[in-house]
């Protein structure tokens, strides 16, 4: 008997895939025009050979709203955007790797339709962090290179995880830790993952304590998703490009490590 809920258990149907992917195909049209029409205009030269100021502000023109956005705007506008732009990426991959093999479960449609919300949050966050601690008080928007702070930001969309990650070990350094509560989660540990070998493909059960937030299990520099979480169980597919050793239970408290390294072959 286990505390696992049944809703979102069975597998995605044809209409849920065709669905998912027109959302992320539309916003990714939408991303990426908005991108390309908030972009801060590069100074100009005037008559006399002199550099001129860019523009005051740039115009967006969407289906019924046309804003124009100062240059401070258009900065945070295309940091949103890289930012969702770079999650779209990482849902689409992960999209197509679940239909393909044959694994895509209902109850992963919520993060494609909430990831690139993350994405472009994060991107937003760790823009104001670099802009707070990498400018002086007296830089303006004018000293900031939009290409930099665009890739920044979409990196941080396609590795969401890994940013909130690393700004949570960071700054739990610097603030003091919560007390923990009534329903604090155990902290994940692996106690058997079966079987011990197999090639990319083969499907791999791990059993232990804490797993029911696991989000991913990582074979080498390769990342699965997982699939039946339970408190005690999740299971997995070894993914392409996987290589031997131990294998690592990603979770919201910390990874957990295999007691014993995974063949890969």
């Amino acid at each position: 008997m286990t505390n696992e809920s049944p809703v979102g258990t069975e597998y995605a149907r044809t209409r849920d895939i065709v669905a998912a992917s027109a959302v992320l195909l539309l916003l990714t049209a939408v991303l990426v025009t908005v991108l390309v029409q908030a972009w801060p205009p590069a100074p100009g030269t005037g008559p006399d050979g002199r550099v001129q100021p860019p523009a005051a502000a740039v115009a967006v023109h969407l289906p019924g709203w046309s804003p124009r956005l100062t240059r401070e705007a258009s900065l945070f506008t295309i940091v949103l955007a890289a930012g969702a732009l770079g999650s779209v990426v990482h849902a689409l991959r992960s999209l197509y790797w679940y239909v393909g093999n044959r694994s895509l479960r209902r109850s992963w449609l919520m993060m494609y339709l909430f990831l690139p919300f993350v994405g472009a949050l994060l991107g937003l966050i760790v823009y104001l962090v670099l802009r707070g601690g990498l400018t002086s008080p007296a830089g303006g928007s004018s000293d900031i290179n939009p290409y930099g702070i665009t890739a920044i930001a979409a990196l941080v969309g396609l590795f969401s995880r890994e940013t909130a990650e690393k700004l949570r070990t960071v700054f739990a350094t610097l603030l003091a830790p919560a007390q923990p509560g009534r329903d604090q989660a155990l902290a994940a540990r692996i106690t058997a993952v079966d079987p011990s070998s197999g090639a990319p493909g083969t499907a791999v059960t791990v059993h232990g304590t804490g797993l029911g937030s696991a989000t991913g299990v990582r074979f080498g520099g390769a990342e699965a998703p997982v699939t039946d979480v339970t408190d005690t169980r999740l299971r997995t597919t070894v993914p392409p490009g996987a290589v031997s050793g131990h294998p690592v239970v990603t979770t919201p408290g910390g990874p957990a490590t295999g007691p014993a390294p995974f063949t890969v072959g």
